[in-house]
């Protein structure tokens, strides 16, 4: 199937560019100005005063999870979301299984929730335990596809230091990425206690008993353990603070080499949102910051030591959320964002905040080369997947958001650009902003 785009802007690394596409068997095959071809055409889009983008890769999302109160989204309906979000790809993070289980019990569970994705997706395996055939385990699943693998230093299943250097070590020697939630646990549960003795359980008390420096000295402890084995395919999800970031500068400075993620909460808002009317909604790990933090995440973006915007996007009910209306401890961590994350950060390049280049490496390039995509995904280069977005340059805001959880974080910030059609694999799936339901399955991703 011949299809053309035409007269759309293009955003490059230099800017916007007037070019036009043309599609063949669902892969890109010419990207030029004035394209004229010579075999028939089946369908021709005018994109004209309209932006295009490569389909966004969102490397950090957790549908389907249960932590004890099951996520709202499912694969299909956070599909959905990321659809009308311009995301086009999800590596997501499974949720833990039951206790001891092997490392491939979690991604043949989430390989047939994920079935029925209408995205094309992939996910990172989660260390749970440092099993005896570790090392043979991780090398099974890199057989499958499965890259990278993610480990905790809090919640349930918590890693030490030593477990941390052998997860370390196996992944030097298999070549594979680890991605870390960097969070001290001890002085997050101290402080937890403290304030339940107290009876401080207003939202506020989330994020002052997960203060800045809990995550920052885990970023520096794990710094410190990279260092230990030389490894260098360290990622960092969801760095939230200047703290962090100020470390993440001086190890990069001095050679040290790894991978940092944030996400838009952590550049657009801040913890004043824990002293609202609804402030359990806005309850995430880690939590919000301060306007300082935010100004440091756009630096951070901006100067390229912020890799990739994911979207930790993990929604709940507002049930849910609402039953730690009373008492933040009770209340499920997490938000949804995987429908905002493209418009708000292209909303950001046009306000001038970040360069082009830098919205296309943290939410399409990067993703897809540190995480074994590139080159099928994130760019607009012939012969890779026909991934492609286009924005519409209008005031939009999220007050009626996709995901089953009915609201947004962002309710209050407008955007200047909204998704407008969406091709994956060269289907369109989203067509002036209206769905194209069952246009197209997602299929899974088995990455390098």
């Amino acid at each position: 199937m011949n299809i053309l785009l035409k007269n759309g802007f293009l955003l490059t690394e230099n800017g916007l560019e007037k070019s036009d596409i043309h599609i063949s068997d669902s892969k890109i095959k010419q990207v030029s100005k004035n394209i004229v071809i010579s075999e028939a055409i089946d369908k021709t889009f005018d994109f004209s005063n309209k932006f295009i983008i490569p389909g966004g890769i969102d490397v950090h999302t957790h549908l389907n999870i249960d932590v004890g109160t099951k996520s709202i989204d499912n694969f299909v309906s956070g599909g959905y979301a990321a659809i009308f979000g311009g995301t086009t790809t999800i590596i997501d993070h499974p949720g833990f299984g039951p206790d001891k289980c092997p490392l491939d019990f979690q991604i043949d569970l989430y390989m047939e929730n994920a079935k029925a994705s209408p995205i094309d997706y992939s996910f990172h395996g989660v260390i749970q335990h440092i099993h005896f055939d570790m090392e043979q385990q991780m090398k099974k699943l890199k057989s499958k596809g499965i890259t990278s693998f993610k480990l905790y230093m809090t919640y349930t299943y918590l890693m030490n230091d030593l477990d941390v250097l052998k997860v370390f070590e196996i992944a030097k020697n298999l070549d594979l990425t680890i991605a870390v939630h960097a969070e001290n646990h001890g002085i997050i549960e101290f402080l937890k206690n403290k304030f339940k003795y107290e009876k401080k359980l207003s939202a506020i008390y989330h994020a002052k008993s997960r203060p800045d420096y809990s995550e920052s000295e885990a970023v520096q402890r794990l710094l410190f353990l990279s260092k230990t084995v030389n490894f260098n395919k360290l990622y960092f999800v969801h760095i939230s603070c200047k703290k962090s970031l100020d470390i993440l500068s001086k190890a990069k400075n001095d050679g040290q080499t790894f991978f940092v993620e944030s996400c838009p909460q952590y550049l657009l808002l801040n913890e004043n949102k824990y002293l609202e009317e609804d402030g359990n909604l806005y309850i995430m790990s880690p939590p919000l910051r301060k306007k300082e933090d935010n100004v440091a995440i756009i630096d951070g973006i901006t100067k390229g030591l912020i890799d990739v915007i994911g979207t930790d996007h993990c929604s709940f009910s507002l049930t849910d959320k609402n039953s730690g209306k009373l008492d933040f401890t009770k209340c499920p961590n997490g938000a949804p964002g995987i429908e905002e994350r493209i418009p708000l950060m292209f909303s950001e390049f046009l306000k001038g905040n970040i360069t082009a280049k830098s919205f296309l490496n943290s939410c399409c390039l990067n993703p897809a080369k540190i995480f074994g995509l590139y080159p099928q995904k994130g760019t607009l280069s012939p012969q890779g997947d026909a991934d492609i977005v286009v924005l519409s340059l209008e005031n939009f805001n999220f007050e009626n958001p996709k995901s089953k959880a009915m609201y947004s974080c962002f309710k209050d910030i407008t955007s200047l650009a909204r998704v407008h059609s969406v091709f994956i694999r060269g289907n369109i799936v989203l067509d002036e902003y209206k769905l194209i339901e069952n246009a197209y399955t997602g299929v899974f991703l088995p990455r390098k």
